[in-house]
């Protein structure tokens, strides 16, 4: 459920940069913690790096770097010291500034060279870098590829590389940017005169960690990029007939391989600062990128959970409980979807922990693991809001009947609260509902609490319209998004008779109408839903003072 913004305004906001670089020279600074502002990215290469980059099959990993970039909700430019359309742009069809990966420092046949060397690159940087673009934009990251064309001359090639990353570091007004240094790519000449090409690749690349670490231990903000694996576990399918350069989808395979680095790097450095910060330690997991936020998928005692983190957490480390519909790509919830993105901003996690899909208790340990987890182990609030759609909420009352006193507030949008309307509804005989039900559901929910009977499941007292006693107890309050035509959850079959029953318990609860059916999920204008879960949370705070 990836909801990007407009192209158009990307490019603007791309051009804004490129328009202020261009203004005059400043020392850079590199990735920020958590940030989507890149700044400028300069690619230093050989023809791998140089190659052609109009999206044919024999473009460079440029066009395909941009293009993840700039879906991914970055903002940023390409610099470099190339000032012409020398790597066969389109002519037509756009401008050199909605062009800008064509900005780079790749160079066909160049080899890494030393400073008064015969054709290395560092024999021309101090020129390269008063060239072109590269003149006036100096880098905030610099990705650096280099050592192919040094199989002729392997003996002290990462020395020379260690040289080169060393005169980079000297160049004037280079500020403090992020350096990616990656392996090079493989090599799969055949022949008399390259019996020896694999070899080199091998041991140069075992070779560029150390010079990494090197860097990075004399404080430098430098970073290792593996090239070589994702390229030779698929070798055929990702390299040209000569065996030396990628193709399309080896471009593109290398191309992901830069993002992922800048993608972790944006997220380490957020998961840095907040523990120097004494906030929460960094996440364990696979991560993943959610509309510009760091979603990790975490292992606990039941299971796995996933976890949505803010750039920044608010006071307290609030945090939103969700269930099974959240993050699926569906219109139907796009305004709620729109909500917690609000909610992440203003520095709120999202925890995505599914209870049982019947309500049934046993799918508690899962949110009891969950909530251990986070609270015990990083730092989350104590007391947590709730928030469900439609049959989300038998879950949400399961766990929260049982647990009153770790809940801040709970929100229900077009939820089921009673299970004689949904999911049986007037498909069971007898049933005195309107609504439509669902037979699979119905019959999962027998199976589930092990009713043999409809009778018997229509008499247990398992909705959450059966289970407010515990949360009016401790004056949990309650919010409720109703649409007045629902025919899936009737309001009168469900919110109307949770309202009546919280209120008779002196439980604390609101029904929002809006003139919609079940779908879609959320309101319109999310404010009254947002302030609703953020001013219990400031009453939690104030009650720990």
């Amino acid at each position: 459920m990836i909801c990007k913004e407009p192209l158009i305004a990307k490019i603007v906001y791309s051009l804004l940069i490129l328009s202020l670089h261009w203004g005059s020279i400043e020392a850079q600074a590199g990735v920020t913690a958590g940030s989507k502002e890149l700044g400028a990215v300069w690619m230093i290469g050989d023809s791998i790096t140089q190659g052609n980059a109009d999206g044919d099959e024999k473009s460079s990993p440029r066009k395909a770097l941009y293009d993840l970039l700039l879906n991914g909700g970055y903002h940023f430019s390409f610099t470099g010291h190339h000032d012409r359309n020398l790597d066969g742009l389109p002519t037509k069809g756009g401008s050199v500034l909605t062009k800008l990966y064509q900005y780079h420092s790749g160079i066909s046949g160049i080899r890494i060279g030393e400073i008064g060397g015969d054709r290395g690159f560092a024999t021309r940087l101090e020129k390269i870098w008063q060239t072109g673009r590269l003149a006036k934009v100096k880098p905030n990251v610099i990705l650096i590829m280099l050592g192919t064309n040094d199989v002729t001359n392997p003996i002290g090639a990462t020395g020379r590389l260690k040289k080169l990353v060393e005169a980079i570091y000297s160049l004037p007004d280079l500020g403090n940017p992020t350096v990616l240094l990656a392996t090079i790519p493989p090599n799969g000449r055949v022949g008399e005169r390259h019996l020896n090409d694999q070899r080199f690749v091998q041991t140069f690349n075992q070779a560029v960690p150390e010079i990494v670490t090197f860097y990075d231990n004399a404080g430098k903000d430098i970073h290792l990029v593996d090239q070589f694996t994702p390229l030779s576990e698929n070798f055929k399918a990702n390299m040209r007939a000569d065996k030396l350069h990628p193709n399309g989808l080896g471009n593109q395979t290398m191309a992901k391989q830069w993002y992922r680095a800048i993608e972790e790097l944006v997220g380490l450095k957020q998961a840095k600062n907040q523990k120097e910060a004494g906030n929460m330690p960094e996440l364990p997991g696979e991560k993943t990128d959610f509309h510009g936020f760091a979603q990790y998928k975490l292992k606990t005692s039941q299971g796995e959970i996933s976890i949505v983190c803010p750039a920044k957490p608010a006071a307290g480390n609030p945090w939103l409980w969700r269930s099974i519909f959240w993050g699926k790509s569906s219109s139907a919830i796009k305004r709620v979807t729109n909500g917690d993105i609000t909610l992440l901003k203003e520095g709120y996690h999202v925890v995505i922990a599914p209870g049982d899909v019947s309500g049934h208790p046993s799918g508690n340990a899962k949110i009891d693991a969950a909530y251990k987890l986070l609270t015990e182990e990083y730092g989350f609030a104590k007391k947590l809001s709730m928030a469900s759609m439609s049959r989300e909420t038998l879950a949400l009352f399961a766990w929260a009947s049982q647990n009153p006193d770790k809940i801040e507030s709970i929100y229900v949008d077009n939820g089921v609260c009673n299970v004689n309307s949904w999911p049986a509804g007037k498909l069971v005989a007898g049933n005195p509902s309107k609504g439509g039900g669902n037979a699979g559901s119905w019959a999962l929910m027998k199976k589930t609490y092990g009713m043999s009977s409809d009778a018997e499941m229509l008499k247990a007292k398992v909705s959450p319209i059966d289970l407010l006693g515990p949360l009016a107890k401790a004056n949990v309050p309650i919010l409720m998004v109703c649409g007045t035509v629902d025919k899936a959850v009737p309001y009168e079959e469900n919110g109307a008779i949770m309202k009546k029953r919280y209120e008779e318990l002196g439980g604390e609860i609101e029904i929002i109408f809006e003139e919609k059916g079940h779908h879609p999920h959320g309101l319109l204008d999310p404010t009254p839903v947002l302030n609703f879960i953020k001013s219990n949370h400031e009453k939690t705070q104030e009650g720990n003072r």
